[in-house]
């Protein structure tokens, strides 16, 4: 399968994980309660085992999670990309952003940037996102970039919504993203 492309947007970088990035992304993501699934801290080994099944993903699926950076200062916001849904064969759109990035429409310029690599670039059907119910900013993100709410359930150990959309939903042109 190819390697991870690096996708610019108008104001991101989605790159693939370096070593150099851990410290960074574990201070935006894995040490804010706020920001994780479970809202709790995530561990340094879990950290690194995720690091190292976010890496094997691209190899395995063609797809798999980027490095959200700010494009201007290079500052690690989070991440963002594709994964496999929990449980199922589904393809899940998941962004996890720090706190300082909340409220500038990253997320949003992210998600469309992964959309549409998801069906442009990767010939994917369909996407789909969990988000928890709580979550109104994240499921507002999702609303946006045309998602629409098909069920609740229980993913990761958290009742959540599920949303999706089909790459005949999606529509062509919008936010800028190019891959380099």
């Amino acid at each position: 399968m190819e390697t991870s492309a690096e996708i610019t947007t108008e104001r991101l970088l989605l790159r693939q994980f370096r070593a150099e990035d851990l410290a960074a992304h574990r201070a935006a993501v894995d040490d804010d309660p706020a920001v994780t699934w479970t809202h709790t801290r995530v561990p340094l080994a879990d950290s690194l085992r995720r690091w190292a099944g976010r890496l094997d993903a691209w190899s395995r699926d063609g797809f798999g999670m980027w490095i959200a950076a700010e494009r201007s200062s290079g500052a690690v916001l989070g991440h963002c990309g594709l994964q496999r849904l929990e449980g199922g064969d589904d393809v899940e759109l998941a962004y996890y952003l720090g706190r300082p990035a909340w409220g500038h429409g990253y997320a949003t310029e992210a998600a469309l940037a992964v959309l549409r690599f998801a069906f442009e670039q990767h010939g994917l059907a369909r996407v789909v996102a969990v988000v928890r119910h709580e979550n109104a900013a994240s499921r507002r993100v999702l609303e946006k970039i045309g998602m629409r709410h098909e069920r609740d359930g229980h993913w990761y150990g958290c009742d959540a919504a599920l949303y999706g959309i089909e790459r005949d939903a999606f529509p062509t042109g919008g936010a800028a993203a190019h891959d380099r």
